[in-house]
């Protein structure tokens, strides 16, 4: 088993990169985090999914992916990505951030941090290879609104936690790997 995870910013080739390390493992299954909310959306989905291989498995989901690995056992994953999935699960908890209290962040980080702590665990448990994209967060300014800041605040400690249990961590940037771990 092997998982790995991939950063960098917006269009730095962390998606691309993770599909190449799964291309030969046959069966992969792909979790797709990203919620079709508009039709730029939908387009920008419909190239994820015309750029993976026919035979990989898709399966949108931004919750509960312990569960959605033991429905869908063996074979390689590719989640894609974290990003997405921290926003979703953040504004599933609570959608204004505006007048909400530290005490609720919190809990609302915790929750997010347990439902990343069930996936590793997940994908240990199951000996699955993966690979793990996200975006970095911390190379961009400071939100001038709260919503920003809480939500790269819990990206950034979520990556970090990501990071510490993965085999191996890229760096990506104009399409080049570099190896952080």
């Amino acid at each position: 088993m092997a998982v790995t995870l991939l950063t960098g910013g917006v269009r730095s080739g962390k998606s691309a990169m993770a599909q190449h390390l799964l291309e030969g493992d046959g069966a992969v299954l792909y979790i797709a985090t990203a919620r079709c909310l508009d039709g730029e959306m939908e387009r920008r989905i419909a190239r994820h999914r015309a750029s993976r291989p026919s035979g990989w498995r898709t399966v949108e989901a931004s919750a509960g992916l312990d569960r959605v690995l033991e429905e869908h056992p063996g074979g390689a994953v590719l989640l894609d990505c974290v990003s997405n999935m921290v926003t979703n699960l953040m504004l599933d908890a609570e959608p204004d951030y505006d007048s909400l209290s530290q005490d609720r962040i919190e809990e609302i980080e915790r929750e997010i941090t347990a439902e990343f702590d069930r996936l590793m665990d997940a994908l240990c448990r199951q000996e699955r290879r993966a690979g793990i994209v996200t975006n970095e967060g911390g190379l961009g300014l400071i939100a001038p609104y709260r919503l920003g800041r809480v939500f790269a605040d819990i990206l950034g400690r979520v990556n970090q936690r990501l990071a510490a249990r993965c085999d191996e961590v890229y760096l990506l940037s104009c399409g080049l790997p570099l190896r952080l771990k």
